[in-house]
C-alpha cells in the first residue's frame, strides 16, 4: 500500500472513531451512563451538542469533560473577561460551570458570599440564571458547625437562592454536583431541551429537578420544606440516576412555571433612627431581584412587615398557577405568612430571632422563605425571600410584643462542644461530667443529672479511655504510626457509638443530649459568679487554660458598664436588678459570663471556644458597645430608649436625638453623628 493510501485509510478510521465518540453523550459505564447513551441512541435524549462548560478555577478542580465528549469547551479571549474567579459576565451560549476558590471565613469568605454582599452581585446572579449561565462554588469556610472559627464560623449566608449551587466542603466537593448537573441537561427530551434554552428557563428547571431529587426528599411534601432547599448543599444527598429518570421525562408540558416575586410594600429604616452606623456598609435592601429578595434585619423596631406579589409569575403553557408560601428556616413563632390561599400576594411579618440550628447541626441567623409555583403537574424551584439577622446582636421583646431592649455585642453563644462525635474530646466530658467530689463542678451535676445517667457516664469512659492511652504511646513512636491511625480510627467510632447510645430514665435521651443539655443548664443560672465567686475565683487561677482569672475580670468589666452587676465594696458581684426583677435581657448578659466559666474554669479540658464576641462580618456592621433599653408610656407608645454604655447612661427620643437633661426636657434633643473609633467600635457625639 502506498505511502498516500495508507494516510487516507488512517484519516477514515480517525474519522470514524470520532463520529462514534460523538454518537455518545457520555464515555461513563455506570447505570446513569448507560441509561444516557441508550437514551440518545433512541433519539429520546437531547445530549449535550448545545450546552457549554467553563472552568474558572485555573483547572484546580475542572470537570473530566473526556466523559463527555458532545459538550463544548468555553476558550476565554480577550472579549470574555478574566479566566479563573467569580464570574464577571454573561456567556450566550447555554452554560455550566464551576470555580473552586475561596478566602478564609473572616477575610472575605467563599465567591457566593461576595456576590450576597452586593445588590449588583445578586442582580448579576439573576441575569446568569435566566440566561441560561449556572456556575457551583464550594462553601469552603462559610458553612460549618462551630462559631468564631473555632470548628467553623457557622452559616455565613446572607441569602438563599437558586441563581447558583453551592456545596458542602472545599475544592473538589463540587465535582459529584457538576457531573449530576450534565447528565441531567443531556437526558432531557429533544423538544424539551430546545425549548428551555430558547425561553432561558433551563437553568430554573434544572434547579427543581435536582431539588426535587435529593435524598431528603422522601415524598412530594418534603419539597416544601427546609431540608430541601439548603442554603449549602452535601454531595451525600445527591442521587444522580433519579435526577436523569425525571429529566428524561419531563416532556414539554411537564416543564414547571418560572415563579416571579416583587416587593410591592415594606416597612422602612433610617439610620440614626432605626439602626447606628457610622460608615457606609452595605444596605439593608440587599437584594431585590424576581427570584431572590433579601434584608438584613437591622432595624431596632418590632418587626419588619412586608407584601410581596408573584403575579408576574409565568408557565410556558399559558396555563394559570397557583403560588405556595412556605417557611424554610426559622422560628414560625416569629414569621407570619398571610395568604389568600393559593393567590399571587401575601404579607410578611418578621420579627427579630436569635439564630436556629438546621438539621446539620449549624447554627444560622437567617429566615428563608420560599415561594412556590406549580401548573397543576409540576412544581418550579422556589424563589427566596431571606431575611438575616446580624450575628452581634440580640433583640429583646415584652409580654406585649414590644421591643424591649437591643445589645449591640452579643456574646460567642458556642458552648465549645466538639463539633463531631468522633472527637476523643468528648471522653474528657464524661469523666468531668460524671466524677463525685465535693468540688463545684460535681455539686452542679448532681443537681443537672441522675446518679444513673453519671454512671452511665462514667462507665463508658472506663472502658474507653484505657485505648485512648495506648493509641498516644503508639502515637509517640514514628514507626507505629499507621497501627496507631487504625486504632484511632476505631475508637473514634466507637465513641461516636456511644454518644448515640441513650440515657437512661425518661424522657428518653442520647447520652450526648444529656450531656449537653446539663452545660445549656449551668450556662442558664443567673447566680453562678455571685453565689460562687470564691470557688470560681480559685479553680480559674488552677485552670489549664492561662489567663482564666483575667478573662473573667474583663467580662465581669463588661457587665458592670452595661449596668447588668455591680460591684460591691467587698469585692464581690451582684446583680444590679432585685431577683424578682430580673429580665430575660439580663439573663443572657449573665449566660455570657457564664460560657465563660464553663469554658475556662469548669470544663477547660473539655470545652473549646472563642472568647471574642460574636463574629460578624465587618462589611456588614460596626460592633457598638452599648445596649439600648426601651421606653414607653403608660398607652404603650413608645418614648425612646436609655442607653447604657461604660458604666454611665444616656437618653434618647423616638428620633434618634439625644436628650441632654432627660426625658422631662425633650425640647432640648440634640442630634447624633456616629463614628468608627480606632478599635473598631462605633462611637457616638453630638453634632
Amino acid at each position: 500500500m502506498s505511502p498516500a493510501k495508507r494516510r487516507h485509510g488512517l484519516a477514515v478510521l480517525w474519522m470514524v472513531s470520532v463520529t462514534c465518540v460523538q454518537a455518545q453523550i457520555t464515555t461513563r459505564d455506570d447505570a446513569v451512563g448507560k441509561l444516557l447513551n441508550r437514551w440518545y441512541d433512541d433519539a429520546t435524549a437531547a445530549g449535550l451538542t448545545a450546552i457549554t462548560y467553563e472552568n474558572r478555577d485555573g483547572q484546580h478542580s475542572p470537570l473530566n469533560t473526556a466523559q463527555y465528549p458532545q459538550l463544548q469547551i468555553f476558550r476565554p479571549d480577550s472579549q470574555s473577561g478574566p479566566p479563573t474567579g467569580p464570574a464577571l459576565g454573561l456567556r450566550l451560549r447555554p452554560m455550566i460551570g464551576n470555580c473552586s476558590m475561596a478566602a478564609p471565613a473572616d477575610k472575605g469568605g467563599s465567591l457566593p458570599r461576595l456576590y450576597h454582599m452586593d445588590p449588583k452581585g445578586q442582580q448579576f446572579l439573576m441575569m446568569q440564571y435566566l440566561a441560561n449561565n449556572l456556575i457551583l462554588y464550594p462553601e469552603h469556610q462559610d458553612h460549618d458547625i462551630g462559631a468564631n472559627g473555632v470548628g467553623g464560623f457557622g452559616d455565613l449566608y446572607l441569602t438563599n437562592n437558586a441563581c447558583l449551587l453551592i456545596s458542602q466542603g472545599s475544592s473538589g466537593t463540587d465535582q459529584p454536583f457538576l457531573q449530576a448537573l450534565v447528565s441531567t441537561i443531556a437526558a432531557l427530551p429533544v423538544e424539551t431541551q430546545k425549548l428551555l434554552i430558547e425561553k432561558r428557563v433551563l437553568m430554573p428547571t434544572l434547579q427543581s429537578i435536582f431539588r426535587r431529587s435529593n435524598r431528603m426528599v422522601k415524598e412530594e411534601r418534603d419539597y416544601f420544606g427546609g431540608r430541601a432547599h439548603p442554603v449549602v448543599f452535601d454531595a451525600a444527598q445527591l442521587d444522580e440516576e433519579k435526577m436523569v429518570q425525571l429529566a428524561h421525562e419531563m416532556k414539554p408540558p411537564l416543564i414547571p412555571p418560572l415563579v416571579q416575586i416583587q416587593v410591592e410594600q415594606e416597612t422602612e429604616w433610617v439610620t440614626g433612627r432605626d439602626y447606628f452606623e457610622a460608615e457606609k456598609v452595605v444596605p439593608y435592601k440587599l437584594g431585590d431581584t424576581p427570584v431572590s429578595i433579601t434584608r438584613v434585619m437591622r432595624g431596632n423596631g418590632p418587626e419588619m412587615g412586608m407584601v410581596v406579589t408573584a403575579q408576574k409569575t409565568a408557565d410556558l403553557m399559558g396555563r394559570p398557577v397557583q403560588i405556595r408560601w412556605q417557611l424554610l428556616q426559622g422560628d414560625p413563632r416569629t414569621v407570619r405568612v398571610e395568604s389568600s390561599g393559593a393567590g399571587p400576594h401575601a404579607r410578611l411579618r418578621v420579627r427579630w430571632q436569635p439564630p436556629v440550628i438546621t438539621p446539620t447541626g449549624i447554627r444560622s441567623h437567617r429566615v428563608d422563605i420560599g415561594v412556590f409555583a406549580t401548573n397543576g403537574l409540576s412544581v418550579s424551584a422556589p424563589a427566596f425571600l431571606s431575611f438575616y439577622m446580624l450575628p452581634n446582636e440580640m433583640h429583646f421583646y415584652d409580654a406585649q410584643g414590644r421591643v424591649s431592649e437591643v445589645y449591640y455585642q452579643a456574646h460567642n453563644p458556642d458552648l465549645g462542644l466538639p463539633s463531631t462525635a468522633r472527637d476523643v474530646r468528648w471522653l474528657r466530658g464524661m469523666l468531668d461530667l460524671s466524677i463525685h467530689g465535693d468540688g463545684l463542678r460535681s455539686r452542679l451535676m448532681a443537681k443537672l443529672l441522675r446518679e444513673d445517667e453519671r454512671q452511665l457516664l462514667q462507665k463508658t469512659w472506663v472502658s474507653l479511655n484505657p485505648r485512648l492511652q495506648a493509641i498516644e504511646k503508639l502515637e509517640a513512636d514514628p514507626q507505629k504510626k499507621d497501627s496507631a491511625a487504625r486504632l484511632r480510627s476505631g475508637l473514634e467510632e466507637d465513641i461516636e457509638k456511644a454518644l448515640s447510645q441513650p440515657m437512661p430514665g425518661e424522657p428518653q435521651r442520647t447520652v450526648r443530649a444529656g450531656m449537653e443539655a446539663a452545660l445549656v443548664a449551668v450556662a442558664g443560672f443567673t447566680d453562678l459568679y455571685p453565689s460562687f465567686q470564691k470557688e470560681l475565683l480559685t479553680l480559674a487561677a488552677q485552670s489549664s487554660k492561662g489567663g482564666a482569672g483575667d478573662a473573667i475580670r474583663r467580662d465581669i468589666q463588661r457587665l458592670v458598664d452595661l449596668g447588668v452587676v455591680i460591684e460591691e465594696a467587698s469585692g464581690g458581684v451582684a446583680l444590679a436588678n432585685a431577683p424578682e426583677r430580673v429580665t430575660e435581657a439580663d439573663r443572657y448578659y449573665l449566660s455570657g459570663l457564664n460560657l465563660l466559666l464553663l469554658s475556662e474554669v469548669l470544663f477547660p479540658d473539655f470545652l473549646q471556644r472563642s472568647l471574642d464576641s460574636a463574629w460578624v462580618d465587618p462589611r456588614l456592621t460596626t460592633p457598638k458597645p452599648w445596649r439600648d433599653v426601651h421606653r414607653y408610656d403608660e398607652e404603650g407608645k413608645r418614648l425612646g430608649w436609655i442607653r447604657h454604655q461604660a458604666g454611665r447612661t444616656a437618653w434618647f427620643d423616638t428620633q434618634g436625638r439625644l436628650l441632654p437633661e432627660g426625658p422631662k426636657q425633650p425640647e432640648k434633643a440634640q442630634s447624633v453623628v456616629y463614628e468608627k473609633n480606632a478599635n473598631g467600635l462605633l462611637e457616638w457625639r453630638t453634632k
